[in-house]
């Protein structure tokens, strides 16, 4: 905590307020808009198959290219005072730095995280006060979501061919356990581990959520004749979430969209 602290206070030292930002990362982006910094963006990623939150601002913002195949070239037009990366952008970096141009990476894998991002980025904006106020709603939030928990066991797989779930540290973890759903997924380091329909059998889930590289049940279940017999199959519970690739983006509105999850859990709807 000490050195995310000193890490907080170094950037607003070094970078100040009058930031011309170029921001890679979908995440930062809408922390961004909620601690009111829309105007220190000057150029984003943009998404192909989905919104950055406010969808109605960051659509007229200029786009430097693609989340996946952002454009050096765009990014340098802009005269950016920081570039904030993402995962898939980490290969720019010593190119921006040969331009003299700072680059700033927040790793995110946990909801925890975004509580340091918040802090982070309001330093760089100078909007400290704005962040405590995001940083002690997020919080709050997060605290409501406990309520009223599922108390049942659950997997979430990535894909079907071959069978791979979100591993049990991983955000979808997180998000299980903040709503009381017990995670049945491998531990494991890798972030999607490839499993089988026996291992599912044998973990009895009492829901399996569908994501990403699944969208149809019944060929799910075609593929995977032996989950028939779990409790999520005689229970009606398997469900596709077309949103998942939504709750994997680790801003503070992460928040209404796991609520939204939930309550789409509860009444057995997606």
């Amino acid at each position: 905590m000490k050195k995310i602290l000193f890490l907080c206070v170094f950037l607003s030292y070094c970078l100040g307020a009058n930031q011309r930002l170029v921001v890679l990362d979908p995440a930062s982006i809408e922390t961004l808009f909620l601690l009111k910094a829309q105007e220190n963006i000057v150029g984003i990623a943009s998404l192909q198959h989905s919104s950055i939150y406010p969808q109605e601002e960051t659509s007229k913002l200029p786009s430097v290219g693609t989340f996946s195949h952002p454009s050096l070239e765009k990014i340098l037009r802009l005269r950016p005072t920081l570039v904030i990366l993402s995962s898939y952008s980490l290969n720019l970096e010593q190119s921006l730095k040969n331009f003299g141009i700072k680059t700033l990476y927040l790793k995110a894998d946990h909801l925890n995280d975004i509580k340091n991002h918040i802090k982070i980025l309001a330093n760089i904006v100078d909007k400290q006060e704005l962040g405590e106020e995001l940083l002690q709603k997020f919080e709050n939030d997060l605290e409501k979501l406990q309520k009223e928990p599922f108390n049942q066991s659950g997997i979430y797989l990535f894909s079907n061919q071959p069978l791979m779930a979100f591993a049990d540290n991983s955000i979808i973890a997180d998000i299980f356990k903040l709503i009381g759903i017990k995670n049945l997924s491998p531990q494991s380091d890798i972030k999607r581990p490839i499993i089988s329909s026996e291992f599912i059998l044998k973990q009895n889930p009492d829901i399996i959520m569908l994501g990403m590289q699944i969208n149809d049940i019944k060929e799910f279940l075609r593929l995977n004749p032996l989950l028939k017999n779990t409790n999520a199959y005689k229970k009606a519970q398997i469900y596709f979430n077309q949103n998942t690739s939504i709750l994997l983006r680790l801003s503070p509105k992460i928040t209404e969209r796991i609520l939204e999850f939930k309550e789409n859990l509860k009444k057995g709807e997606f």
